[in-house]
Order: C-alpha cells, then sequence, then structure tokens
C-alpha cells in the first residue's frame, strides 16, 4: 500500500442531524491528510419525507462545497437499521482505507493522517480507539473511556482497509451495538490510536445511546470504564471557536 492511499469518509445521517453534518464538514475541511477522494453521506432519516428535506440540505452543500474531495449523497432506502446504513455505506466507497466519521462528534486536524499513518505501517486490517475522550455538554464535563481491550473501538473511531470488507461487514438489523458483529466479537487484531489524534465524542440529548446516565455514575464513582478528566479542560482538545459553535448544535 502507498505512504498516501487514497481515503473514503463515510457518515451515516439524517435530517435532525443537518447542522451537525455542516459542522462536520467543516472538520474535515480542516484535516491534514490530502489524498481524500470522496466523502460517502447515507440518508439515515426513519421517514421518506424527512429524508427528501434532509437530501435538499445534503445537495445544497454538495452544490456549494469547493473541495476538491467528491461528496457522494446515498438516497434513503427504506427504514433500514443503523447497521444496514453501515453495510450500504461501505459498499459505496472506493478508497483504499475508508474512515468512519459520525457527524455530531468532534475529530482533530490529525483524525484521518493518524489512522492512515498507522494502518500503513500495519499488517492489520483494522484501526479504532478504544480508550475515547467525550465531553457532556449538559453536564459540561469532560471524561476519558478505560480501555476495554486492545481489539475494541466504537465505529466512530474506526478505519479500516478495503480488504477487511471482503469477509467482514455488520449484523442486519441491529440498531446499536453493530460494531460487535463487524469485529467478530471484538476478536480481529486491531491497531489502536491515540485518543487525543482521533475523537472528542459528544453525549449530549439526540444521541442514538443515553451516554449521560454513564457520566452521572462516572462522577459519582460508580463506574469503573469511564473517569472524569480533572486537570484538563474541553479547550485543551477543541479549538475555542470550534467548540462555541459545537456547544450551539446541542
Amino acid at each position: 500500500m502507498p505512504p498516501s492511499p487514497p481515503v473514503s469518509l463515510i457518515t451515516i445521517s439524517q435530517l435532525k442531524r443537518s447542522a451537525c453534518l455542516l459542522n462536520l464538514y467543516e472538520l474535515i475541511k480542516l484535516q491534514k491528510y490530502k489524498n481524500i477522494i470522496e466523502w460517502i453521506i447515507v440518508e439515515g432519516s426513519p421517514l421518506q419525507e424527512d429524508a427528501h428535506k434532509n437530501k435538499e440540505k445534503v445537495e445544497k452543500l454538495i452544490n456549494s462545497q469547493s473541495e476538491s474531495m467528491k461528496i457522494i449523497y446515498v438516497e434513503y432506502s427504506g427504514p433500514n437499521k443503523l447497521s444496514d446504513l453501515r453495510n450500504i455505506g461501505n459498499n459505496k466507497c472506493i478508497g483504499d482505507i475508508i474512515v468512519c466519521m459520525d457527524d455530531d462528534d468532534y475529530y482533530p486536524p490529525e483524525r484521518v493522517s493518524h489512522a492512515v499513518a498507522r494502518l500503513v505501517a500495519s499488517s492489520k486490517l483494522i484501526a479504532g480507539c478504544s480508550d475515547i475522550y467525550m465531553y457532556e455538554y449538559l453536564l459540561k464535563k469532560l471524561y476519558k473511556f478505560n480501555k476495554f481491550s486492545e481489539n475494541h473501538s466504537t465505529n466512530n473511531s474506526m478505519a479500516f482497509k478495503k480488504e477487511y470488507l471482503k469477509t467482514h461487514s455488520h449484523q442486519a438489523g441491529l440498531s446499536s451495538g453493530e460494531e460487535a458483529s463487524f469485529t467478530n466479537g471484538f476478536s480481529e487484531p486491531m491497531v489502536q490510536l491515540s485518543a487525543h489524534k482521533c475523537i472528542i465524542l459528544s453525549s449530549h440529548d439526540g444521541n442514538t445511546y443515553n451516554k449521560r446516565e454513564l457520566c452521572v455514575s462516572s462522577s459519582a464513582g460508580k463506574n469503573k470504564f469511564l473517569r472524569e478528566i480533572v486537570d484538563k479542560s474541553v479547550e485543551d482538545y477543541i479549538p475555542i471557536d470550534i467548540f462555541e459553535r459545537m456547544k450551539t448544535l446541542f
């Protein structure tokens, strides 16, 4: 594999996250990696009416953007579950490496370049991050997950070589927890990425999975998987202008 292989980005989005998607676009424009050839946006709105409205918003973004990266919108194909949408998106990607990016999270400028460099230097086919940071927007607190295992990651932190898709897919019909099926129960050898170069997960009212309960239990000392970060602030990781913008989303 060449040192700077072509990369596909993939995001599942929906109408209620349209403002988040625009924010993610701004984060993508800040990426240091220059061989991003496409951004696959898969329509995930549960209702066809919402999907139609969201399509108009995405098409407006496509028509206004001036990046060399191609934005490919995958239209609504029915009320698919999250795992089905991920499979649909993965099958559209043509890059040698596929980098996952959720629409509501913060990604630093090194997100893509770090994942690509680590994968290119390894014989492993998939990368991720288990000990990720998370910011809770209502509680105004920063947290960090303890590493579950060397082969664990949530989808928002994953990147993988296209070759991985020859033998791996998500189990159909899953609304959450689809990562386990994609990694054979988290048994596939995985490159662990550096948390500060990967993601700051967003905890907010619109999450697919309620993360606030985890945060509250952690601050109360009742959650061994998550710890509150008290010696640093979120501004140490997210530039203040971007952080102020993201606060308006949630």
